[in-house]
């Protein structure tokens, strides 16, 4: 439930198309590429995940009692894809200087 001026919100389609306008964003379920409210569910769903929540925070925080449904609303971006690569490099790299760094000590141990 959302609040206004401590009163529920009944309907909150007016603020929102207003707040779209405003914002020069197309606003809809019937206009290309139109926001609804319902598009809110994914971003926090991604952006939580983003974020480091875990997913089983996530599914109890939005109420998806199954793992597809909770994939229906995580979307992952170039951004997330590029940030997997990054960190996959970053394992590698780590991985690599360990491996160099114990045949070093094997090598002058002998």
């Amino acid at each position: 439930m959302f609040l206004f001026k401590g009163k529920p919100v009944r309907d909150i389609r007016n603020a929102l198309q207003k707040a779209c306008k405003a914002a020069g964003i197309s606003y809809g379920r019937f206009v290309k590429g139109g926001f609804v409210f319902h598009d809110l569910r994914h971003t926090f769903n991604t952006n939580t995940r983003k974020a480091g929540v875990p997913e089983s925070v996530i599914m109890a925080v939005t109420g998806h009692s199954t793992r597809s449904m909770f994939d229906r609303y995580n979307k992952i971006d170039m951004e997330g894809t590029r940030h997997a690569v990054g960190r996959l490099e970053a394992y590698l790299a780590n991985v690599d200087q360990n491996v160099d760094q114990n045949e070093d000590v094997k090598n002058t141990s002998l």
